[in-house]
């Protein structure tokens, strides 16, 4: 057993010379950019990059081993670096993503595992002011049942789907019809922090379907969702209608303060099997010191009202500090706190990620976090170690 382990390092390490991401770094205040749907199709961030994107992505995020930050990215730039010539107004890419992880729990031996965590391909077809969107790809049958299309160990899965319509005399404005990342907060790409989880906004298989209308301009970016329910959850009665939205305003191209708020109702809530109501309200920070340090806040409000049962008032709040002493090389600290009820008295969680990603090469970054997380009142403790290799085509 311990030589299949020692294998499966390796192989994971030699895949990490080909690892990569194609997510939403709100992080790029730090070179001017406060809006996303610049670089991204998603007008909130993530997912599919647009052409302008990819040429940014690698002129400004990967290190550049001493290239000129004025040279023509080329076919680094293009999909798949540039084998085939797409189609006109088809854009596409595809994100290959790997995770080794060691956990010790309550001070017992680290127990590893690697797990396959993302293999989604995604593509958009654009006419005119009109937007076809859709993400399909393999996912584990227990971390993406909220995304599945089918059953299974191993299921297929759509994240995104949708149609859009670009609005007003220079497209400030879409709206979007289909299955979407929920518009709320901090859009990073970490999908288990306690303030994507707590709110239900994580990217990895939390959207939710409905309507969409965002608006971006130089000094002021928002979006609301009319929330339908996630269609791919069954039985119906699970599926949580309501909306969710935020407004963001930046009065400097280094710094944006924003709001956001969400409301949802289950006829069934799928750990009680009654009725209940969720809100999520809370702030949100983004600021720049100069190109080297981008600080990150994130606080929410969260309420919980099951029916017959006692409310649930809690909080989540988010502190994160992303330094770049070099061109792609991160360095970043991050504090995070969950407090599910505090009339339970049943104590917060805090966690701390210490981590190193570094954007090592064309659509290449690999990341090393370290985690410890424990309770305020219980003597439980966790600890991990994250080894993430992402390639993005």
């Amino acid at each position: 057993m311990r030589n299949v382990v020692k294998a499966g390092w390796f192989f994971v390490g030699l895949l990490g010379l080909w690892a990569g991401t194609a997510n939403a770094y709100p992080t790029m205040i730090r070179h001017d950019y406060v809006t996303c749907g610049q670089c991204h199709a998603d007008p909130s961030g993530g997912s599919l990059l647009t052409t302008y994107g990819r040429a940014q992505g690698e002129i400004l995020l990967r290190s550049r081993w001493g290239a000129s930050p004025d040279q023509d990215p080329g076919k680094a730039a293009e999909f798949m670096f540039g084998a085939f010539k797409l189609p006109e107004g088809v854009d596409m890419g595809g994100d290959i993503r790997l995770l080794a992880l060691l956990t010790s729990a309550n001070g017992s031996p680290l127990t590893p595992r690697l797990i396959p965590m993302q293999a989604d391909l995604v593509s958009q077809y654009t006419a005119g002011r009109l937007r076809v969107n859709a993400s399909f790809g393999l996912g584990d049958g227990h971390a993406t049942q909220l995304a599945s299309l089918t059953n299974g160990d191993i299921r297929l899965i759509s994240r995104h789907h949708w149609v859009a319509a670009d609005l007003g005399e220079d497209n400030q404005w879409v709206l979007r019809f289909g299955r979407m990342n929920l518009p709320y907060g901090i859009r990073v790409p970490d999908h288990t922090l306690y303030v994507r989880n707590s709110t239900h906004t994580n990217g990895n298989d939390q959207q939710q379907h409905g309507f969409a209308l965002a608006y971006a301009s130089e000094h002021l970016r928002g979006e609301v969702m009319a929330i339908l329910g996630n269609m791919q959850l069954s039985p119906p009665a699970f599926r949580e209608r309501g909306y969710s939205g935020f407004i963001e305003w930046a009065p400097s191209n280094k710094a944006a303060l924003g709001l956001s708020s969400s409301i949802t109702h289950a006829d069934l809530d799928q750990a009680t099997l009654t009725p209940r109501f969720r809100h999520a309200h809370g702030l949100f920070a983004r600021g720049a010191v100069g190109k080297w340090l981008v600080v990150q806040a994130e606080g929410n409000v969260l309420f919980e009202s099951p029916r017959d049962n006692p409310w649930k008032v809690g909080s989540s709040a988010l502190l994160q500090l992303d330094f770049e002493p070099s061109q792609g090389l991160h360095l970043v600290a991050t504090g995070e706190m969950l407090c599910s009820d505090f009339r339970s008295n049943s104590g917060c969680n805090v966690g701390v990620w210490g981590t190193l990603n570094w954007f090592i090469a064309p659509h290449t970054d690999v990341r090393l976090d370290f985690i410890h997380d424990r309770s305020t009142t219980q003597p439980s403790a966790a600890n991990k170690l994250l080894l993430q290799l992402h390639f993005f085509l």
